[in-house]
């Protein structure tokens, strides 16, 4: 009875051993890109978007918001190709593509965004007999 105890345990305990390291294994293979997404002026451009794809599939694997620095940080990437996509809100969307991670590696962007051109619009009224008759013209 006594052996059966000690052979369950030391089983247990060479499993948990197993798992523990097969998962250390799996944190110690991924990769880490970081960046900076700055404008055409060099100033940072505050908590955009950057996501990472894909590059095959152009599936959504993972993405993070910059800080007021502009800086973003992605961790635990799998080893693999993909394309980082910055984005923001009165600029041009910018992807980079072919984005290659190693095992352990880090790899550093820098990002540079353009302003996207400003769209104008116009309301013009008029007023006629019959009531007013506005419209609204986009340029």
């Amino acid at each position: 009875m006594k052996t059966t105890k000690n052979f369950q345990i030391k089983r247990m305990l060479v499993l948990t051993g197993l798992a523990f390291f097969s998962f250390i294994s799996y944190v110690d293979a991924s990769g880490i890109i970081k960046g900076q997404v700055m404008d055409e002026n060099n100033q940072p451009v505050e908590y955009a978007t950057a996501v990472l794809k894909d590059s095959k599939t152009n599936k959504f694997v993972t993405g993070v918001v910059c800080n007021a620095k502009g800086e973003f940080v992605i961790k635990d990437v799998k080893p693999g190709e993909y394309n980082l996509t910055t984005q923001m809100i009165g600029y041009e969307k910018k992807n980079i593509e072919k984005v290659v991670i190693e095992k352990k590696q880090v790899v550093e962007k820098k990002v540079i965004m353009n302003e996207a051109p400003s769209k104008s619009i116009v309301v013009v009224a008029k007023k006629t007999a019959s009531g007013s008759n506005n419209q609204l013209v986009e340029r």
